[in-house]
């Protein structure tokens, strides 16, 4: 994935991605590659390492967090509202547009 993707995705500052993915290629869970059709940007690449610690994360997560209580409708409204309240208190801008994510 594009480092402009995961900004995006992630809602944070350019900065704490950068920050998070050197502390991740540290651990041998991502490495950084040159994107195939644009030099100036970078690709985030899932090790394999990276990708077992993925997998588990998202199971325990999904069994704390497979009821919460909301309907579905609701639940796409409130993540809606945070976004825009986020948006609107400056934690991130829409993202510039840039290459498609491989």
């Amino acid at each position: 994935m594009p480092m402009a993707s995961a900004i995006a995705r992630l809602q944070v500052h350019p900065t704490s991605v950068t920050n998070t993915v050197s502390r991740l290629v540290k651990d041998g869970l991502v490495q950084r590659e040159t994107h195939p059709d644009d030099g100036r940007a970078a690709l985030v690449v899932l090790t394999d390492t990276g990708r077992e610690v993925i997998e588990k994360a998202t199971a325990s997560l999904n069994d704390v967090f497979s009821d919460v209580g909301l309907a579905d409708d609701d639940t796409v409204d409130l993540v809606r509202i945070l976004a825009r309240f986020r948006k609107d208190a400056g934690d991130f801008r829409d993202p510039v547009p840039g290459p498609d994510p491989l």
